[in-house]
């Protein structure tokens, strides 16, 4: 007992005098005008996963190689330990000024692409505002255009894949939201606006029935001289799912919308003749 407790202290007292000499360590060289000592020191740092010393130490040192190759590898380490420290809105803003800086680099294909990432990183749930999102979409496209045979662009086209999934799903909640609401006005404008972005959408069968229920409802609360026009569109959205998904279960309850709608249609039209 009395030996593990000794181990446990020795261990301690180890750990203690590691930290105190490390810290004593970048201290002194922070404090030196050696900017060789610097670079090397910072170097070595971001080697060793210890990033925000290193940032500090790049961050003095990189002036003094503004422009000239080494200059040029200390910046690119330099974003790269913001972007391990996952300050990517930092991250992002330093590669895209690397790339602006240094356009022939070896290393601007990555800073680009990780450009982009950043943007990924910082797009949210589909709840929120997406113009992260955007960007993000935008900053890949602009990768794939400057390098269109990079190995990485079969994983941005996964990518962008996921994040217009996100969007379509804001987009169709959004939609959807209109029509629970019984704001069904703007719920067919909403969805409509939704199958022209994504004529493909995942969410196409709902989509289209959210459309007949929406049209037939506003129809059914519209005064007399709009109430034939969006009884006819609730038929032509009717017959637009009828003929998508013809084996939908949906179908069943939409047809009782379609008897529905024609008698209103017949009725209205019996009541203009007399």
């Amino acid at each position: 007992m009395k030996k593990t407790a000794s181990l446990v202290q020795f261990l301690l007292l180890t750990l203690i005098f590691t930290v105190f000499t490390s810290c004593s360590e970048y201290n002194k060289v922070l404090k030196s005008n050696d900017n060789e000592l610097k670079k090397n020191k910072g170097l070595a740092y971001y080697e060793a996963g210890d990033y925000i010393k290193a940032i500090v130490l790049l961050e003095e040192v990189i002036p003094h190689y503004k422009l000239t190759p080494e200059g040029e590898k200390l910046y690119f380490y330099y974003c790269m330990a913001n972007y391990k420290m996952e300050d990517y809105y930092l991250a992002g803003y330093y590669f895209g000024r690397f790339v602006r800086q240094y356009p022939r680099s070896v290393y601007c294909e990555e800073a680009l692409f990780l450009s982009a990432m950043c943007s990924v990183q910082n797009s949210p749930e589909y709840s929120l505002d997406q113009t992260e999102t955007y960007n993000a979409l935008d900053g890949i496209q602009v990768f794939i255009d400057m390098f269109p045979n990079s190995k990485l662009v079969d994983t941005c086209n996964v990518i962008m894949d996921d994040l217009r999934a996100k969007l379509e799903m804001k987009q169709f909640e959004y939609a959807k939201l209109y029509y629970k609401t019984e704001n069904y006005k703007a719920a067919v404008v909403a969805l409509n606006s939704t199958l022209e972005k994504f004529p493909e959408s995942v969410y196409k069968e709902e989509i289209l029935y959210l459309l007949v229920m929406s049209n037939y409802n506003l129809a059914m609360n519209s005064i007399s001289t709009k109430k034939l026009e969006r009884l006819n569109e609730t038929l032509k959205s009717y017959r637009k799912f009828a003929a998508e998904f013809p084996e939908s279960e949906k179908l069943k309850e939409l047809e009782l919308i379609k008897v529905k709608t024609e008698k209103e249609i017949e009725s209205f039209s019996e009541k203009s003749s007399q």
